[in-house]
């Protein structure tokens, strides 16, 4: 099947996509974009060349620029881009991410190398191709792994290719993951009973015995049964893919857990009532500050919700602007102030970052997700 036969056919299924394409491999833009038909498929396409636009798009700086974890991002926040574009289409909505290392006009270290994903509502798929050669010859062998693992996702009838991946992941979504990505429901209970009374929310890249400690020295300071709470949807960043979601959830083993699309706390504390929030003291100043939320006034419903709603926060010491404090030690607004319980220092301090665990584990996430407000 010759190159624009291809696209042709891609066309002419009911796929439609947003692209976003970094460091190498505009070819396949160009195949796309010159067969006719090209408007049935791709909703938006952006090379985020430049650092600041990728950041942008990631909603911060990733650990790397070219990695699996970083092509991931991009594909996820490129399929939400086209389930936006797409608001009302009979198509089929997927996000495809080309993050690449090539040969270029000056020395670059590591491997030459291509992450490539694609992300669709029911399952995320990633892979990695080592390229070695010319300019020319790295991005012909990239344009053939592009089409590659469009064929493996999308139809197996658009067009098979011998290209070669050093590294494949393929992760299909159980539905109830997939009723949280498409908004059709909030929260899925994992070794859980009834509604959560304690919740430890939090993005567990890596979950460590710092949260272990803190969810057991909540239980049992309050007296009440403990969950922790991930949410795969972040203000500021792309959803949690798929095979980040599984990774994560494979730290957990029987341990309780919320697995929510809850981003703010404002949304946590309307579907779960009355529950009390295990946080840090610098998660419940970023609660405080109107610089998270719209404005001051939109600040303040916030905290109207969390009294009407009767829940309240359990707070641990933690470095906020490069000191330890406890909350006794932070000003906060009384309607935040009363809804509050501390966690003196004596009774407990654990000072390990997640942050900085990640960045010393080889193979570990390398998109950061800090829970949101």
């Amino acid at each position: 099947m010759s190159s624009s036969e291809r696209a042709t056919a891609l066309h002419d299924t009911p796929w439609q996509g947003v692209f976003y394409i970094t460091g190498g491999g505009s070819q396949l833009i160009s195949e796309l974009l010159t067969t006719p038909g090209a408007s049935r498929t791709v909703l938006e396409v952006s090379v985020p060349y430049a650092s600041t636009a990728l950041h942008e798009l990631l909603g911060g700086k990733p650990d790397q620029a070219s990695s699996d974890a970083t092509a991931r991002a991009l594909a996820m926040a490129a399929f939400q881009r086209a389930q936006s574009l797409s608001m009302g289409g009979t198509g089929q909505n997927f996000g495809f991410a080309c993050t690449a290392s090539l040969a270029t006009d000056r020395v670059k270290r590591g491997q030459h190398r291509a992450h490539l994903a694609i992300q669709t509502a029911a399952g995320t798929h990633s892979a990695t191709v080592q390229l070695a050669g010319n300019r020319e010859e790295e991005e012909e062998e990239l344009l053939e792994a592009q089409w590659s693992i469009m064929t493996s996702v999308l139809s197996r009838a658009l067009f098979h290719s011998a290209a070669p991946f050093d590294e494949f992941t393929n992760t299909t979504a159980p539905v109830a993951w997939q009723g949280l990505l498409t908004g059709d429901s909030q929260s899925l209970g994992i070794n859980t009973e009834g509604t959560p009374q304690l919740l430890l929310p939090g993005s567990f890249n890596p979950l460590h015995s710092g949260h272990l400690a803190m969810l057991s020295y909540a239980q049992q300071k309050l007296e009440k049964p403990g969950s922790f709470e991930l949410s795969i949807a972040n203000v500021d960043k792309p959803m949690l893919d798929y095979t980040s979601i599984e990774r994560r959830l494979t730290q957990f083993s029987d341990k309780p857990l919320w697995l929510t699309a809850l981003p703010t706390f404002r949304e946590k504390a309307e579907a779960f009532p009355g529950v009390t929030f295990v946080v840090g003291a610098d998660t419940i100043v970023r609660i405080a500050a109107p610089r998270y939320y719209l404005n001051t006034a939109d600040r303040n419903d916030a905290l109207k919700t969390f009294v009407k709603q009767g829940v309240q926060f359990l707070v641990f010491g933690r470095q906020v602007e490069g000191k330890f404090q406890v909350l006794s030690d932070l000003r906060l607004p009384k309607a935040l102030r009363e809804r509050c319980i501390e966690v003196s220092e004596p009774e407990f301090r654990e000072d390990i970052s997640s942050t900085a665990l990640r960045m010393r584990s080889i193979g570990a996430e390398a998109t950061p997700n800090p829970q949101s407000v």
